[in-house]
């Protein structure tokens, strides 16, 4: 393996990669909702997500409570923790709603990889849910928190957090199809319980409807208010084309890269496609 692929490698397996393309997502919503970037925010998304994505990697499935914080604390580098020291010294600095939000999204997070009481396995071992937990979280990171700085919570909120869920579960699908001969969970994820071409039919439909609510939003800024917020545009179809094009394209056998580094580039692609749009 070439230097250049080692250090990409590298990139990719500490998370820096995911980290990038989560903010740039965050990014996308402060441009579209044409707000100021609070960078507090921005650098506790960007730590948050790299200590989170390296936590949960340093979790094996089927651990207790005690034993997988056991293993966090012990597995993971130490500047790793000390990233998690500085994206809660970020998330102070968020106002009460946000701190409210992300307590929810941190219980999500936990009940993902950790089991939770009454002795109920983690959500990860749920092959159908564990897919909408990590949408509707990155979905919250990316469009409801930063919003809910500047604005309460409204209809077209609420339809842009399901419409980037939707769009988010998308992206994932190509990851399921990649780990389906290899997960072995309590239940079946989306391409074992469907099938390949059913789990990318599926997937074309929720972008047909993440489309056609942008679409109404879109609309309603023309139409109804001038704060209504919309991610709808040639960007935006370009990034919802690229999706599509990765989900008819996505193996089970695929390369090592498919999945890591060119399905998660493109929030990064569609954020400079926006920029230079």
């Amino acid at each position: 393996m070439s230097l250049f692929k080692r250090c990409l490698r590298q990139y990719i397996e500490h998370h820096i990669h995911v980290s990038l393309a989560l903010i740039s997502l965050v990014f996308l919503t402060y441009k579209y909702a044409r707000l100021p970037i609070d960078w507090n925010y921005m650098g506790f998304a960007f730590f948050g997500t790299i200590v989170a994505y390296t936590y949960i990697k340093n979790v094996p499935a089927q651990v207790s409570f005690n034993s997988g914080v056991f293993l966090v604390l012990q597995r993971s580098p130490w500047w790793v923790h000390a990233m998690g020291v500085i994206s809660v010294l970020f998330a102070a600095t968020l106002s009460d709603l946000q701190q409210l939000g992300l307590i929810i999204f941190v219980i999500l997070s936990l009940a993902y990889i950790l089991p939770i009481p009454f002795k109920i396995a983690p959500f990860r071992d749920y092959g159908a849910i564990k897919i909408i937990i990590v949408a509707l979280v990155w979905s919250g990171i990316s469009v409801l928190l930063p919003l809910l700085l500047w604005d309460p919570i409204s209809w077209e909120i609420v339809l842009l957090y399901l419409a980037q869920t939707l769009w988010i579960i998308v992206l994932t699908i190509p990851f399921e199809i990649r780990d389906s001969g290899k997960d072995v969970l309590r239940h079946p994820t989306w391409p074992q319980k469907l099938g390949l071409w059913r789990s990318k039919i599926l997937g074309t439909v929720l972008l047909m409807i993440c489309a056609v609510i942008h679409f109404n939003l879109s609309a309603g800024l023309e139409i109804e208010s001038e704060q209504s917020i919309t991610f709808w545009g040639s960007s935006f179809l370009f990034a919802l084309g690229f999706t599509w094009l990765g989900l008819l394209i996505a193996q089970s056998k695929q390369s090592y890269w498919y999945s890591a580094f060119w399905i998660e580039a493109i929030p990064i692609a569609w954020l400079l496609m926006r920029y230079f749009n």
